[in-house]
């Protein structure tokens, strides 16, 4: 295998890297949402000064989002910076070199993957430049692929259950001071809160939960030697669906520390990196916000307190999430902090990663995840008398099944008891969206004031919303 990565080193050498040195275009400093095309910034992280903007793809491309990394993948003694497209698009890696301009570009996967990629770039063989790993975002299978600067790919391995359509977080780094950096993955989205620790072949070492195995959440990963003792630490925090906890175990997973990024409400996820940012010699935790939230990065040291205050904000104006990276991209004894717009939205919502909108004018009840719509499911709200009320609310309470019971007096008509209502979650006193068995009037309004599904529907947005999703409920038509 040694000998077949040295062959692969010297071909990459032989061949040259298409070179395209078009003029980057000026990015607007303030983003507007509605026509917004995914740019990266870097900054200057101690002064807070953007140094330069691009947009990696062209205005062609159909792309919602990019991911980031930087390194030198050409052994050419500078650090590259590395984009990886988001949704949308064919799964493209595009490489650029310190003025932004493309130097080589290839494809990870098939054509027909068009969930987006997330990536970390890192020196894994000694005798070869800095690699690309490569994974697939939620909605792909856990299947790690290495590539060189070239595109070439050196090795491929699943993590996890390649049979699960979660998709998968990679970093790597030395977890045992051998010189030799190891690979790690985190499980996907709506899986077990896990990570696997493989050698640089893909060869499973170790794996370990990292938050309550009940949560479904996944986990965000960062493999980085943050107390400066010559070994990497592994930094974990849940891909979403739950609060943005950052954990810091080492290799045998005994835990460290741990803080909150964001109030225990956001949970969204983050993005990592790290970078000794104000030149202290201690590498600080750096995290760029996931959907829902305004694009400021956040600096902290090991044990959780902030540094640099105000912080960054990459790209005013834009909740779209930040995909995050450093390195000394320009060789000035600096750091650099590099920033990808990671999700846009396609019909320019931003204001939380999961959301419920309910039209009663429509009545349609709409599930949007990231900006998208999801689910759309028709529905029945309250009849004359009985009105669903109107407003911004969130979801409560979950109950997988309860009796709804209401007696407004002796024989009223209006008078109800029913037992095993399913997949309840109520936002407003004693208002629920829930499942509706005795009834077949969707489309119509005849519930007291609840939002009645069919019972497949209810029993799938019961299951894909948490407590805390926003519900909007409004009237479309006046």
């Amino acid at each position: 295998m040694k000998k077949a990565l040295l062959i692969l080193f010297i071909i990459s050498l032989l061949l040259p890297f298409p070179a395209s040195a078009a003029t980057p275009e000026l990015i607007p400093t303030i983003i507007q949402p509605a026509l917004v095309r995914p740019a990266v910034r870097i900054f200057n992280p101690f002064s807070g000064l953007l140094e330069k903007e691009f947009y990696p793809f062209p205005e062609t491309s159909q792309v919602q989002g990019v991911n980031v990394g930087s390194g030198d993948v050409n052994g050419d003694g500078l650090n590259e910076i590395v984009v990886a497209t988001g949704l949308n698009e064919k799964p493209l890696i595009r490489i650029f070199n310190n003025k932004a301009e493309l130097i080589n570009e290839f494809q990870a996967y098939a054509d027909n993957f068009k969930k987006g990629l997330t990536i970390f770039v890192a020196k894994l063989y000694p005798n070869l430049p800095a690699v690309i790993i490569t994974a697939p975002n939620e909605g792909g299978g856990p299947h790690i692929r290495i590539f060189n600067g070239q595109g070439i790919m050196i090795t491929e391995f699943f993590a996890f259950d390649s049979a699960v359509y979660s998709g998968v977080n990679v970093s790597a780094g030395d977890l045992n001071r051998d010189g030799q950096l190891e690979i790690i993955a985190g499980s996907g989205y709506q899986s077990e809160p896990k990570i696997q620790i493989f050698d640089n072949y893909g060869h499973l070492i170790r794996e370990f939960l990292v938050y309550d195995k009940k949560v479904k959440s996944g986990v965000t990963v960062l493999a980085s030697d943050v107390n400066n003792d010559g070994q990497s630490e592994i930094i974990t925090s849940p891909y979403m669906d739950a609060a943005a906890e950052i954990k810091t175990y080492t290799a045998e997973g005994i835990l460290l520390n741990k803080f909150n990024a964001y109030p225990t409400d956001y949970m969204g996820g983050v993005n990592l990196t790290s970078g000794d940012i104000d030149n202290d010699k201690n590498s600080e935790i750096i995290i760029g916000p996931g959907f829902g939230l305004d694009s400021q990065i956040k600096f902290f040291a090991p044990d959780g307190k902030i540094k640099l205050n105000p912080n960054v904000i990459a790209f005013p104006g834009f909740n779209g999430g930040v995909s995050v990276s450093s390195s000394d991209f320009d060789n000035d004894g600096q750091i650099e902090l590099i920033s990808g717009m990671q999700t846009i939205s396609p019909i320019n919502k931003y204001e939380a990663y999961k959301n419920i909108e309910i039209d009663i004018s429509k009545q349609r009840i709409y599930a949007y995840f990231k900006g998208k719509k999801i689910m759309d499911f028709i529905i029945s709200t309250g009849k004359n008398g009985f009105p669903t009320p109107v407003g911004k609310f969130k979801v409560m309470t979950k109950v997988p099944k309860t009796t709804m019971a209401r007696n407004y007096g002796p024989d009223n008509p209006n008078n109800y008891n029913l037992p095993n209502v399913p997949s309840v979650m109520y936002f407003y006193r004693d208002y629920a969206i829930h499942g509706a068995y005795w009834h077949w009037r969707f489309g119509t309004r005849v519930s007291h004031g609840c939002v009645n599904l069919k019972l497949p529907d209810a029993k799938m947005m019961y299951n894909w919303a948490i407590i805390g999703t926003p519900v909007n409920i409004y009237s479309s038509i006046k």
